[in-house]
């Protein structure tokens, strides 16, 4: 691979997308130490294109009288290539079969070393993000714990509530945009990255008016009929759920940008915003709880989250406005605001909803599960399942940059740095997996005493512990294949499998297991880990039996049929023409 400076772009093959430095300027993200990966370029404003008569020796030309007998993918290649009037002539072909790829799609030079550090550059922010936003609600049980133990449980029981009903909802939802910014960015449609994102913040703001509806005027009627001995504490959880309601669409805001963002390369931005966030977060939870002049007491605390989901959003959109992430900008234009052409977005958003959902949900039953054993042994079920989830942000931090980085290579048709990628994504995932297994099983009663003084839960979470060992690995390697998935576009097998590992095979085994041969905890805890080798080991053999050149097919395909109905250009490499309104001194290309 040529590279001549830190501004120089990748060049493809023969056979591959073309693009030179005079195509597309702009720094590299990761500066010069990693300059020989394919890393797509952050200022898609400066952008000039070969035009049908200009170098000829590089430029390939794609007409209106184009061989229709080549495949839609092959012309898309060429026509990376191609002036803008012959870029135009593919969107207009109906293609109906593809013909055998050529060995050499896509093929861009990278190496074992330059994905492995870069996917661990991409990670360490991110864990740092997550570890931050999970402290958000460690703070509400934090500032509500010295209430009183109903109002203890009352966070507890709205949280979960919450969990299920609103957060896992939104999480799932918007992991379609793993597969679509990223995918759009590799192939150079920098618009449809912004697209994507004001599509899928609109879905979303739709969902969002039942969970209004159910949150403010169902919930106490809801969690008094299946938890009937408890009406204060359901009571208390339904005001909490009724404060908390307001900082969804912030939050909403805040994981989109996050994905889009994260489509461009930009992994440190949410991680600025939190290290604000987060203390912020404390501060006042502490301050509207407690504090003798303002505090407001146990509304305090939804009322924390609310004012921080609304920062984090607006922070994280202001970043994107005026500091970087703006040049994927689309404008307002009647394909956003109308709600159309949403079903790829809808067919990639159900099964991730599906596999988080399916997750989530299934945690809490096994939490159920174990609260029929006493105190005792739901203490301990606390500590298993905060340790594991403490470990969990590693490798699905990993996970996100797998997504990312192999759906900018499918977006690009770049085959062989796909298949690259997803190996490293592979034994990333097994040597995460057996470092967090290794250091759980070596310091399990530490681990447990961190959390609790009590001798018996610390000896109980010591024992189950070193099922969570087992866990740690199947884990990493279910989530990091699950992030391989959603960077190709197949969410539906980790959403399905999710669905009957869970359901058919995890919480049968685990309540046969605890209640039946009386195992109690170590009995819930088989069934996971059961459901979770089940998963990593179906998922790995599926990505290992990849068939690269459809999946690559597919989603140029599928972006074709997109912009051909009412989208503009696929190859539409600059944003829209009312490009940003709230930062005027951006401009906007027009190609010549």
């Amino acid at each position: 691979m040529d590279i001549k400076d830190d501004q120089s772009e990748f060049v493809y093959h023969e056979g591959a997308a073309f693009s030179s430095t005079s195509q597309r300027r702009g720094s590299l993200l990761s500066g010069p130490n990693i300059s020989q990966n394919f890393i797509p370029p952050t200022n898609p404003r400066n952008i000039n294109y070969y035009s049908s008569t200009d170098n000829n020796d590089d430029a390939a030309t794609v007409t209106s009288t184009a061989d229709y007998s080549m495949s839609i993918v092959e012309q898309y290649i060429q026509s990376r290539r191609a002036s803008l009037a012959s870029r135009k002539d593919i969107v207009s072909l109906n293609p109906t079969e593809y013909s055998h790829l050529d060995s050499q799609l896509g093929a861009i030079e990278t190496s074992f070393a330059t994905e492995f550090f870069t996917l661990l550059k991409y990670s360490v922010p991110l864990v740092i993000t997550f570890l931050l936003q999970f402290s958000l609600t460690v703070a509400s049980v934090f500032s509500v714990g010295r209430l009183g133990k109903s109002e203890l449980a009352a966070v507890s029981l709205a949280s979960m509530t919450a969990n299920i009903s609103a957060y896992g909802i939104i999480q799932g939802i918007s992991t379609c945009l793993d597969t679509l910014c990223p995918q759009a960015y590799g192939r150079g449609d920098y618009r449809s990255v912004g697209l994507q994102f004001f599509r899928c913040t609109i879905l979303l703001l739709i969902i969002y008016i039942p969970i209004y509806i159910f949150w403010v005027f169902f919930s106490e009627q809801l969690l008094t009929s299946i938890i009937q001995d408890q009406p204060v504490v359901c009571e208390l959880a339904s005001k909490y759920l009724g404060v908390l309601v307001y900082g969804i669409p912030g939050f909403i805001l805040f994981e989109n940008l996050k994905h889009y963002l994260q489509a461009q390369g930009i992994f440190h931005a949410s991680t600025y915003v939190l290290v604000f966030c987060a203390p912020l977060n404390i501060l006042l939870n502490f301050q509207l709880v407690w504090n003798e002049t303002f505090g407001l007491g146990f509304i305090g605390a939804p009322t924390a989250v609310v004012i921080t989901n609304w920062c984090m959003g607006i922070l994280l959109l202001l970043y994107t406005i005026f500091v970087r992430g703006y040049e994927c900008w689309c404008g307002f234009t009647s394909d956003v605001l109308i709600i159309k052409n949403y079903n790829r977005m809808i067919k990639l958003a159900f099964p991730g909803l599906l596999m988080v959902e399916a997750e989530w949900l299934a945690f809490e039953i096994i939490t159920f599960g174990a609260s029929r054993f006493g105190t005792l042994v739901l203490a301990a079920q606390s500590v298993i399942s905060t340790t594991c989830v403490l470990m969990y942000q590693i490798p699905f931090a990993i996970s996100i940059a797998a997504s990312t980085r192999v759906a900018w290579f499918i977006g690009s048709a770049s085959k062989d740095a796909s298949i690259l990628t997803t190996k490293v994504s592979l034994i990333m995932s097994l040597l995460i997996g057996v470092i967090n297994g290794v250091l759980l099983a070596t310091y399990r009663e530490t681990i447990a005493s961190l959390f609790s003084n009590d001798p018996e839960v610390i000896k109980l979470a010591g024992q189950v512990l070193i099922l969570g060992a087992i866990y740690q690995v199947n884990d990493s390697v279910g989530c990091i294949t699950g992030g391989i998935l959603r960077g190709q576009g197949r969410q539906y097998i980790g959403g399905w499998l999710n669905l009957l590992s869970y359901y058919c095979l995890a919480l049968p085994v685990a309540f046969l297991c605890a209640f039946h041969f009386n195992m109690n905890l170590f009995g819930l805890w088989i069934g996971m880990v059961i459901a979770l080798f089940f998963i990593s080991t179906i998922q790995t053999v599926v990505i290992l039996t990849s068939d690269w050149d459809e999946i690559i097919k597919q989603s140029i395909q599928d972006a074709i049929n997109e912009q051909s109905t009412g989208n503009g250009n696929i190859l539409s490499h600059q944003p829209s023409i009312d490009h940003n309104f709230l930062s005027p001194s951006i401009s906007c290309v027009s190609i010549e």
